[in-house]
């Protein structure tokens, strides 16, 4: 090897052979750091969302509601939806209604007035890279700061899953398939919601609340069907009705 690298022009091959290997490792190195870390940020992720759901102004739904929870029977339901931007949401049934509001009326416009974002990488599921989310809720007086994480369809800019810590020992983990109505508008077509909660069962609050409190584990399966998007719903649908006097 010192022989070969004694002559000059083999020597000088030799470091310009290694100076290229360095620059090669380096570009690999560096076009291998994820996209996101050149281009998008979690705001500029969630700004993708919020303009992709913006152009629904409004729609109605049917939403056919399957419960499978600890404690609880409840018979499939069949729910009649309205939205407006840019919070306006209602929920009409004949019967009970099992339907967690506060998933359902999830406005990707909120995220960045009510949350602290942060990306926190890239990951492949069945087939589709998804960009993770941190969300941590911003102070508020009186409230505890929480954390919770979605992951966004950059396909789409839609969110296909959520998992939500609302208290201590407490896990919701939403998925969430979307369709396109009328050839534009990217909306749920099968919400499944999944609830899970631990607790000693030697606790305080367990020796009280048990077998009444709360059902601990289970499922909402949520499909939705004939969407009218756009159609100008009237602000009278979402006013709060006051109970007609006998």
């Amino acid at each position: 090897m010192s022989k070969y690298l004694n002559n000059p022009m083999n020597n000088k091959l030799f470091t310009r052979t290694i100076q290229l290997f360095s620059v090669m490792v380096f570009l690999l190195c560096y076009s291998s750091l994820p996209a996101y870390s050149q281009e998008l940020s979690a705001e500029k992720i969630l700004l993708n969302v919020k303009a992709n759901f913006d152009v629904v102004k409004d729609y109605s739904a049917v939403l056919t509601g399957k419960v499978n929870m600890e404690r609880l029977k409840v018979p499939q339901m069949n729910v009649k939806i309205f939205f407006k931007q840019p919070n306006k949401f209602k929920t009409e049934s004949k019967g009970t209604s099992f339907i967690p509001k506060n998933i359902l009326d999830l406005n990707p416009g909120d995220l960045l007035t009510k949350f602290d974002p942060s990306l926190m990488g890239k990951e492949e599921v069945d087939g589709k890279i998804l960009y993770k989310i941190r969300l941590v809720t911003k102070p508020e007086k009186g409230k505890q700061i929480r954390e919770s994480f979605i992951w966004v369809d950059e396909s789409r800019w839609t969110i296909s899953k959520l998992e939500a810590f609302p208290m201590e020992g407490r896990k919701i983990e939403v998925l969430i398939e979307s369709t396109v109505i009328e050839g534009k508008y990217v909306l749920p077509s099968k919400i499944t919601a999944k609830f899970d909660f631990s607790q000693n069962v030697d606790s305080l609050a367990e020796k009280i609340y048990s077998p009444n409190r709360m059902p601990k584990k289970g499922i909402v399966e949520l499909i939705y069907s004939d969407y009218q998007v756009n159609k100008g719903l009237s602000d009278d649908i979402f006013e709060k009705k006051e109970p007609q006097k006998q």
